[in-house]
């Protein structure tokens, strides 16, 4: 039987479905942005830079205008070492993008390894325990120093993207730098970095340019001024180089120098009174137009715009100074100067309020046209066209999540987050309802599934199917009335999808649970039409669950051989990378304990239930049927390893899951079974990672980082006191006496993973 399953497997993997790549690096973001035409350059500010080399943190903040960028593109051209660069942009606020975007610059000499960029890109990778340690340890291996720019980094917001930035700070080498430029200073812990000596921080009041700066910068832009005439607007400026360059401008047009003011709101009312008003009506309405962009490109411009000309067009606005900046060398890509888009876009829609919203839906199709779907989904979103927004997001979100960006997934989501909307898009109430609840998140994923019985449930799907399919697919799954009532639901749904549904495999994988919680005859069966459904059709999430399910029921038979080929089969969905961050796989690590217990295996069966421990949080109620039987089995595996305090542990979970949703059919049974094994007192010290409770779990990983009990709390939505109490807890139950104790314990336990103090003994705190 192990022979047949396995080469039906390989023989249907030809078939299975290639998702649209979740990652596509934008090679302009990697590029040095070179000399333009103009450019004063900035010697005294640049030394200073190169005699920081010392220091591995250097960080460049001020508002915009200040010439960050141009003043470190300069130092890129003088060091004689190799800069990677990246322009961040607000899709970086999701760590695998972020990590991928650094990854791909500090290769430009092909130094990264193949198997860092696998680990980044492959489906379910987990971020935290396999690709940033393997970032992390090439950057620290370098043998030529390198400085890595992070510009506009103020723009990164997501917490974890901003965690990984920290983790990934600790690994640079002697000799070598991390620039942070920006508006504001990234949340990584730079006051630690600032007390240690690490630090260099240039500001506003140092890149602000002297008179002799300033003089050259308005003779560059055609002000013939004499040096005290230089010197004054300097002042009034305060040595803004935008300002001074707007300045020049305004001189050109006949203003004077005594009546020219540099404040925030002349900038505004000169770009939009002066800037276009003395430019062509065509011109004019290009930049008013293009303004809906945020990167822009020939041909897209030329599709949005409704034109033939605008590769010349932006390569003339360029040339002319016009607040228009290359993205690449080979100035394919452009965009405005933030500040000039912000003024530009505003004055689109003042002026032409009605066209904003078709010009962005001419964005989002020429964007999906290309392939550029995340820029598709942002402009359909911009644009309010929510059938065309939610038809991308439905296609594209299982992929981005499977690629591990979870983040990225959730702010679409967020966009339908009402009543209404997900009444009228069923199937992203669906994804959502799904994607909550294999977070872990009962609450949102009942409300979104809720929503499902307010639309029109006749409706037709994507896929051919009725919404009232797609709707008992998400009940099946979130079995919130029975099993009995999981299985009418999941028949319900195999007799109205597809054969061609994306949600068909599921669907037959719920059939199977029911019918193996009903103890009914044919679950087996059904598991096995799943499984090949989901290879065949790229069901990931079904197909993991499917084999596993198999595997058990093998297990549990005593047969060994047919346990090992199913378990190995259940692995290959989610490419041989077991070491993931989502809830389904939490059965496979139950499924491995199992085996290696059976086959005396008892140290490979503590490092799998390590493994599962890191996703006990998300074994909630949220879908009842799955963590009860994972708890139950991991329950039985702590047991077995003669553990009886871990194994109460996660017993007590699952009964407490059974108290909220009882009608799970043979479960219960179990659960009272594996609970008559469990001592009714168990030794002190026997208990291991598992007597931590969830919550404790939750907070685990952040203790290893920079952060404060304080900042711990306000990212857990705590008090400081409950942190405290948790930690304290903690300690005590790895046998610590303080925080990096605790960590040390945890690393050990492979509940964590490294823990920074131990490699830098830099960042961490305890309260």
């Amino acid at each position: 039987m192990p022979e047949r399953a396995v080469r039906r497997a390989k023989d249907k993997s030809s078939a299975k479905r290639r998702p649209h790549p979740a990652f596509e690096p934008v090679r302009a973001k990697l590029d040095v942005p070179g000399e333009r035409p103009g450019v004063v350059p900035r010697p005294r500010i640049v030394d200073r830079l190169t005699h920081a080399g010392k220091s591995r943190f250097v960080t460049v903040i001020a508002p915009p205008g200040y010439g960050k960028t141009t003043v470190l593109g300069q130092w890129a051209s003088t060091d004689p070492r190799d800069f990677a660069w990246l322009s961040l942009d607000r899709r970086d606020n999701d760590p695998v993008v972020l990590l991928s975007y650094v990854a791909e610059a500090l290769n430009e000499d092909g130094s990264i390894d193949a198997p860092v960029f696998k680990a980044l890109r492959a489906p379910g990778t987990s971020l935290w325990t396999n690709a940033l340690p393997r970032l992390g340890a090439a950057l620290a291996s370098r043998e030529e120093p390198i400085v890595l720019v992070l510009d506009d980094v103020h723009v990164l917001q997501d917490d974890q993207s901003l965690d990984a930035l920290a983790e990934l700070a600790r690994h640079v080498p002697p000799g070598s730098q991390i620039v942070f430029s920006g508006r504001t200073e990234p949340r990584i812990g730079l006051a630690r970095m600032r007390v240690d000596g690490g630090l260099h921080e240039v500001d506003s009041q140092a890149l602000a340019l002297n008179d002799g700066e300033a003089k050259a910068l308005l003779s560059a832009a055609g002000a013939d001024l004499t040096p005290t005439e230089a010197s004054e607007l300097n002042r009034h400026t305060e040595g803004w180089a935008a300002g001074l360059y707007l300045a020049a401008l305004s001189l050109a047009k006949g203003s004077s120098v005594s009546s020219f003011d540099g404040s925030d709101r002349f900038v505004t009312d000169y770009l939009r009174a002066e800037e276009l008003c003395q430019v062509d009506q065509e011109k004019a309405d290009f930049l008013l137009r293009s303004s809906v962009l945020e990167t822009m490109s020939g041909g897209l411009c030329d599709a949005v715009l409704e034109r033939r000309d605008s590769t010349a067009m932006l390569e003339q606005l360029e040339s002319e100074n016009l607040f228009v900046v290359a993205l690449d060398n080979t100035r394919a890509w452009f965009r405005y100067h933030h500040l000039f888009r912000e003024m530009l876009l505003a004055e689109l829609e003042r002026q032409q309020p009605d066209a904003v919203a078709a010009l962005r839906r001419r964005a989002a199709a020429w964007c999906e046209e290309h392939g550029l779907l995340e820029d598709a989904i942002d402009y359909a979103s911009g644009a309010g066209d929510t059938t065309t927004h939610a038809r991308l997001v439905t296609a594209s979100a299982f992929d981005f999540f499977r690629a591990g960006r979870v983040t990225t997934v959730e702010r679409w989501l967020e966009h339908f987050d009402d009543r209404k909307a997900l009444a009228e898009n069923p199937e992203v109430a669906v994804l959502g309802a799904w994607l909550h609840a294999m977070r872990g998140r009962p609450a949102p994923a009942e409300r979104w599934a809720l929503s499902l019985h307010e639309g029109d449930r006749a409706r037709t799907m994507s896929d051919g199917s009725t919404a009232d399919a797609w709707a008992g697919t998400v009940s099946a799954l979130l079995c919130r009335d029975g099993v009995e009532q999981m299985q009418r639901d999941a028949v319900t749904a195999v007799d109205g999808l597809s054969a061609t549904s994306p949600l068909r495999p599921a669907s037959l994988l719920f059939v199977g649970i029911a019918t193996l919680l009903l103890e009914e005859e044919g679950a087996q069966e059904v598991f096995e039409q799943a499984a090949d459904a989901a290879m065949a059709g790229g069901a990931v999430w079904a197909g993991l669950v499917a084999r596993s399910e198999l595997a058990l029921l093998a297990l549990h038979r005593g047969d060994f051989t047919t346990a090992t080929a199913e378990s190995m089969l259940a692995r290959e969905f989610v490419d041989d990378t077991p070491s993931t961050d989502y809830v389904m796989t939490a059965i496979d690590h139950a499924v491995t304990a199992r085996l290696a217990i059976a086959t005396g295996k008892g140290a490979r069966a503590r490092q799998a239930l390590a493994a599962a421990q890191r996703l006990r949080p998300m074994l909630t109620h949220a879908i009842p049927w799955f963590s009860v039987q994972v708890l139950l089995e991991l329950s039985a595996a702590h047991l077995e390893l003669g553990d009886p305090r871990g194994a109460t542990t996660l017993h007590q979970e699952a009964t407490a899951i059974l108290r909220r949703r009882p009608r799970l059919g043979m479960l219960a049974g179990r659960a009272d079974a594996i609970g008559e094994h469990i001592p009714s007192t168990a030794d002190a010290s026997s208990g291991w990672a598992a007597t931590l409770t969830a919550a404790e779990l939750r907070l685990l990983p952040l203790l290893t980082t920079h952060l404060s009990f304080r900042e711990i709390a306000e990212r857990l939505f705590v008090s400081r006191n409950t942190v405290k109490t948790q930690a304290i807890s903690i300690y005590r139950k790895l046998d610590a006496s303080s925080r990096s104790e605790a960590i040390e314990r945890a690393v050990a336990l492979g509940l964590v993973d490294a823990a920074p103090a131990s490699r830098s003994g830099d960042f961490t705190r305890s309260g």
